[in-house]
Parts: structure tokens; sequence; C-alpha cells
């Protein structure tokens, strides 16, 4: 169900929705400054490497200050799993958690709050249910494809002790670890380096495994895929969203993992990275839909 809001409904709705949050946070506002007061809402979480912070921010591409100051940016940087994201051409306002958003006209902006006449659509409702189609799962959607489809600017993981047989919610949070920073050009101290999306970056870390940046492939002839056969049933498959090493089952293509963050949006076509079957890179012509590469010289037409 939603609501229209404004004044101080407006201002305690995105209050609590900073506050209350437990898994994702979701943030898009062209415009970020913060004060004493919104820094004690965030600082709720600066200790809980569990929940994501995403934050999206835009405009001003000659003078990124303007837009999240440095010393805001720097706050940011001090949380346990957080991931900031630029577009320039961002204009849009949303405020959103596991359980309710608001798709609004105000920007996380200390003056709005206390000062400007602004308006939003509330709506409190488990935007993570599968059954779940109403305004705010449209808004969270389209915010998650935002960022996906724009430049981060820093990303920071959280890293677990590697305890296979146990489930996740014994796992032991050893530190965080940032695996992009890209700050010093958007505020004008150096030159831009290689861009790099959300999708680029694991969701956490496993303790004693090394994460690099992404190498460049050189150039050289590459071997021909080694098919199986359409008949012959492998004896184990891969993930197709991380390529790791999973039963053979085109009906549960993904890692257990991997099937918590996509069964988030439940999306039966979202392009993934690898062949279940082959374990072959597949530029996003797989899904949950369609988990196996079509495209298998030995097979029969």
């Amino acid at each position: 169900m939603s609501e229209f809001i404004t004044g101080k409904k407006l201002s305690n709705a995105i209050y609590d929705i900073i506050w209350e949050a437990e898994e994702t946070l979701l943030i898009v506002s062209p415009y970020v400054k913060l004060d004493k007061y919104f820094k004690g809402l965030f600082g709720n979480h600066e200790n809980n490497p569990k929940l994501h912070i995403i934050l999206i921010f835009g405009k001003n591409e000659t003078e990124v200050s303007k837009s999240l100051s440095k010393s805001d940016f720097d706050f940011f940087k001090k949380f346990l799993n957080i991931s900031i994201i630029y577009v320039p051409n961002l204009h849009a306002k949303y405020y959103g958690n596991e359980k309710k958003g608001v798709v609004t006209s105000i920007n996380l902006y200390d003056y709005s709050f206390d000062n400007n006449i602004e308006f939003g659509v509330y709506t409190e409702q488990s935007i993570f249910s599968p059954l779940s189609n109403n305004l705010d799962t449209t808004a969270w959607n389209t915010c998650i494809q935002l960022s996906e489809e724009n430049d981060v600017v820093f990303i920071k993981r959280p890293m677990y002790e590697n305890k296979k047989f146990i489930i996740n919610l014994t796992k032991n949070f050893i530190k965080s670890e940032t695996l992009h920073d890209s700050t010093e050009y958007f505020y004008g101290f150096r030159a831009k380096s290689e861009s790099k999306r959300l999708n680029d970056f694991p969701e956490e870390l496993e303790f004693g495994v090394t994460y690099n940046s992404r190498p460049k492939r050189e150039k050289k002839e590459e071997k021909k895929p080694n098919y199986i056969s359409k008949n012959e049933k492998p004896k184990h498959g891969y993930c197709i969203r991380t390529g790791e090493q999973i039963a053979f089952n085109p009906s549960s293509p993904l890692s257990y993992h991997a099937w918590q963050t996509w069964s988030q949006f439940s999306n039966f076509d979202f392009p993934e990275k690898f062949c279940h079957k082959t374990g072959q890179l597949s530029y996003g012509k797989t899904s949950m839909r369609n988990p196996i590469l079509e495209k298998n010289p030995h097979h029969e037409h």
C-alpha cells in the first residue's frame, strides 16, 4: 500500500529507513550533505558488515564536490560493506531498505530537510518477497539497475572466515577490505583509471583468498572449448553467476549464495556470466530461464 507524504512525515520516513535497515540500504540522491543528525543515523551501521549500503549520487561533472563533499565521502568510506556509484545525469531521489521505501523530491541534504517543501510516495512492504509487485519493488529494481550500469567510485567488502560446512549465519567476520577507490579522480587529483561496474566485485570476501583487480587478457589464439556432447550428462555443473563448480541441475544453476542474491528479485531473464553445463563465459547469454549456452558445435541439428 502506497501513501503520499510530506513535511515531518516524509522526513521521519527517511530517518526510519536509514536507521532500521538490516540487509540493504539503498540511497539515490544527486546531492548529499550530512549534518550531525544524519551522521548519527548512519553511524548506527558503522560496525555492521551484514548491511550493504548502496549510495548513488550525481550531477556536477566538472566539480563533483558540489554533489558530495570530500569530507562526507570520507565519512561513508569507513563503513564495512558499501558501494558508491556516480551517475552524471541523475535527478531522481529514492530511499529504501528491505522493508520500506520512498520515491521523493528530497535530496539527502540537511538544508532540504529543514527548509524545503518536499513530497514523496511511501510504501511499506517487503521488497524481497517474490510475490511482491508494487511501486516500491519497481522503484527498487530500477535503482539497482542504475547502480549496475554506471561507474563505481568506491567499493568496500566484508571478509569472513571460510567455514564451508557451517551455515552462513554462523560465519565469522574478520575485517573489511577496499576493492576499488577512484576518489582521487572524482575530486580532480589524478587521471581517471579503468572504469568499473558493481558486478565486477564480489559481495563478500573469503579469508585466505587473494582478490586482485581483474587482469586484462592478452590477445592470443584461443583454444576451442571442450564442449560436452548433447546426450552426455556432465558429472558437475557451474554456477551461472560466479562460475564456481556446483552440482549439475539446470533447474537450479546457481550456488547457494548466488541464489540468495538472485531470489531478492527472482528475475528469470537476468543476464548471467557462465554456462551451467560447460563453465564457459556466456557474456550475458545465460539466465535462470536458459542456463546452458545454446551454441554447441557438437549438438545435433
